[in-house]
């Protein structure tokens, strides 16, 4: 597997959300780097904890600005959210008892969710906000 990398071809033109996107690929990359270099499990743990507290964050902004912006499919979009909040609990346990397997299934899984959430649900609200922003200016 290819180590998780923020590229151009992730944004959805919204500066805040493209700047957390990166945030959050680059922490996710970090515990990849991590889980295949066998580090300690105390450096694996830390950065865990880091990526869930940045995704949690990212999640909470996105969720307040679709709220704010009356957003159509706020309900599809936060169902999107809270099955990487399941699927990040399951996971969590079994990291931080030294499962290395589990590290990297939840990496494998992230790898393809955030492509996956980036490149159609986050797009589609980037361009409802862009759209919004433009409306509030007019």
């Amino acid at each position: 597997m290819r180590f998780l990398k923020w590229r151009k071809s992730h944004s959805v033109f919204v500066p805040e959300i493209d700047d957390e996107h990166r945030i959050i690929f680059a922490t996710a990359g970090e515990l990849q780097q991590t889980l295949a270099a066998a580090a300690p499990l105390y450096q694996i743990q830390e950065i865990l904890h880091r990526l869930i507290a940045c995704v949690e964050d990212h999640f909470a902004h996105e969720e307040q600005l679709m709220r704010k912006e009356r957003y159509l499919s706020f309900e599809w979009h936060k169902q999107q959210h809270d099955t990487v909040r399941k699927r990040m609990k399951q996971f969590v346990p079994l990291i931080e008892t030294g499962d290395p397997e589990a590290g990297t299934a939840l990496i494998e899984f992230l790898s393809h969710w955030l492509r996956n959430h980036t490149g159609l649900t986050d797009r589609m609200m980037g361009a409802f906000l862009r759209n919004q922003q433009r409306a509030h200016i007019a």
